[in-house]
């Protein structure tokens, strides 16, 4: 018998940072919602003060931008890039199957 991770009940919210002509942010959010993973999705360029504050934070212009909180004041940001050094709080990732697999470890706390 398959096993089915969405039997297990995932814990946290997830916001993702987007741009409407990234393909990438298109493919992770048809995968979260093929999922069945719910999550909010921020358009920066229909927020771009939000966008440009993200950014700024981040040290990065790449997306998607993962915003896991697992509960107030435990989260983590899961980019592709920073030019951040070492930060608790920042996973990165290489490609998008390798974001999911981080944020399904955080969501179904694996």
């Amino acid at each position: 018998m398959e096993e089915n991770k969405n039997k297990k009940k995932g814990v946290g919210e997830i916001t993702l940072y987007t741009l409407p002509y990234c393909d990438y942010c298109k493919v992770l959010k048809q995968s979260l919602s093929h999922l069945r993973i719910p999550f909010k999705d921020i358009n920066v360029d229909q927020n771009p003060q939000l966008g440009d504050n993200i950014e700024e934070k981040l040290k990065t212009e790449s997306y998607p931008i993962i915003y896991f909180q697992k509960r107030k004041g435990e989260y983590i940001y899961i980019l592709s890039e920073t030019d951040l050094e070492s930060l608790n709080g920042i996973r990165i990732f290489n490609t998008i199957e390798e974001a999911l697999e981080i944020l399904l470890q955080y969501y179904y706390e694996i």
